[in-house]
């Protein structure tokens, strides 16, 4: 079951061993994944060249080199524990390697101090063609229900552009904090396949009881 906790003006994605992961991320932005402001048009086409930016001055960031290397990628999210969910991680630079996509998904990983990427999604592009794609769940072990009660709010599924996923996660963030909600569970994170699929962040907004 993947989590996530909102304390606040905080939100956390959680998963047990038996969970889905969850998170703990401050919630400070009142812009939505699906936002059509005049702003948000302008900024389209700048955002898409800084993510790819971004990218770039990850691969290039040294301080980053003894984390990354010890960083865990799994295709499921059977970590053995409870899990706080850091970020979601996607690459937006073209790579044309397994090796090379995989280094940028682990470099944003040690970014947010996570120790694993799960649930990962590989699609391989054909020779010559499409890039090499990965994308998934910075997450690390912390328990943030901890055997507590709550009541279920409501479902919620957020739907983003491809390469928006942190639009996507701060929409879900503020769709949960309107609810009333303390956490959202079951977290999950759909990147879409590129040809018109978008990406989807869906979860479970509750309360504690106790």
């Amino acid at each position: 079951m993947m989590i996530r906790y909102l304390p606040l003006s905080a939100f956390l994605l959680l998963a047990a061993c038996d969970q889905m992961p969850a998170r703990d991320a401050s919630f400070t932005t009142n812009k939505t994944a699906s936002s059509d402001s005049s702003e948000a048009k302008e900024a389209k086409e700048g955002s898409d060249d800084d993510e790819v930016a971004e990218d770039r001055a990850i691969m290039a960031d040294k301080t980053l080199d003894p984390a990354f290397r010890s960083v865990k990628v799994l295709q499921n999210d059977q970590m053995g524990c409870s899990t706080e969910v850091m970020g979601l991680v996607d690459i937006h630079m073209p790579v044309k390697t397994e090796d090379e996509a995989l280094e940028v998904l682990k470099r944003k990983a040690a970014k947010l101090g996570a120790p694993a990427v799960i649930n990962v999604e590989f699609h391989h592009g054909e020779p010559g063609a499409e890039p090499t794609h990965l994308s998934g769940m910075a997450v690390r072990c912390h328990d943030l229900i901890n055997g507590r009660k709550y009541q279920v709010l409501g479902k919620l599924d957020v739907i983003a552009e491809m390469g928006k996923e942190d639009d996507g996660d701060k929409e879900l963030l503020r769709r949960a904090a309107a609810m009333g909600a303390n956490v959202v569970i079951d977290i999950e994170f759909e990147h879409g396949d590129g040809e018109g699929k978008p990406t989807h962040v869906r979860g479970t907004a509750i309360r504690f009881t106790s």
